[in-house]
């Protein structure tokens, strides 16, 4: 076994931890609030924690 193989990015593990913390962080907003976090997150002034 060649120990030198890179691991391949794993996409559905990588989006589904992405979806989980946003839900996080916008748990409890109204949908007027999660639009201006989303809105601001897309433009790059939010990052997710």
């Amino acid at each position: 076994m060649n120990k030198n193989v890179k691991k391949e990015f794993d996409t559905v593990a990588f989006f589904r931890d992405v979806k989980e913390r946003m839900a996080k962080a916008t748990e409890g907003m109204t949908l007027a609030q999660k639009k201006n976090f989303w809105k601001q997150l897309g433009e790059g002034r939010l990052k997710l924690a």
